[in-house]
């Protein structure tokens, strides 16, 4: 399964275990275009996945190593990259009313939840949770989707999970170091002179080799 699938399951997974627990609504990740609408039957909470971005802030360079039981370095850790999944959050109804009423208390948990629990099998760790912002002077992503996908508009809740991407690390493939060797040798020295008794003797010169 992919992160991108795991990533739906867990938001599934956290809508009806929260804002859904008892509420009869279907969860979908259609396109909502003008043919799906029009097919659509029942309260739905459409989740569209617009986009996919990495995260550059969160960019890291260079690897962690990893020690084993013996505190011997077996291998690299890469850091995980960081990538946004960017979903349109609509609820679709038999009246405004109900949409409203269900998309207020969807805002209410968005606003509420920072973290998301991965879906098990999921090993990229935490998900982060929060609604984007519409930078000034930007075109709203309610103007751009629903003018894209010829539908009636309607409100949107821009959702954006961040989610950590592990990456393959190396293996160390050399014969780890175990321990050092000392050799001591003595060096031959010119003839010195004889010396008066009761002279302290030069000391010997030794060569440490590694």
């Amino acid at each position: 399964m992919s992160i991108v699938q795991h990533v739906d399951d867990t938001l599934e997974k956290e809508l009806r275990r929260g804002p859904l627990h008892g509420v009869n609504a279907q969860v979908a990740f259609e396109t909502p275009n003008s043919d799906w609408s029009a097919r659509r039957s029942g309260l739905c909470v459409n989740l569209f996945l617009h986009s996919i971005e990495e995260d550059t802030a969160q960019r890291q360079t260079g690897d962690s190593s990893i020690i084993d039981e013996h505190g011997v370095v077996v291998g690299y850790h890469r850091p995980a990259r960081h990538f946004r999944l960017g979903y349109a959050l609509t609820v679709w109804g038999q009246s405004p009313r109900d949409e409203h009423r269900l998309l207020g208390t969807l805002l209410e948990w968005c606003v509420a939840t920072e973290r998301l629990t991965p879906y098990p099998g999921l090993s990229a760790g935490p998900l982060s949770l929060k609604l984007r912002e519409t930078p000034e002077g930007a075109e709203p992503l309610a103007t751009k989707l629903w003018s894209s996908l010829g539908t009636p508009a309607r409100p949107v809740l821009d959702l954006m999970v961040t989610v950590p991407v592990t990456r393959p690390g190396a293996t160390v493939e050399t014969e780890p170091v175990k321990g050092l060797t000392l050799r001591a040798a003595r060096l031959e020295s010119p003839a010195m002179p004889a010396q008066p008794r009761g002279a302290r003797r030069p000391r010997r010169n030794v060569e440490e080799i590694v």
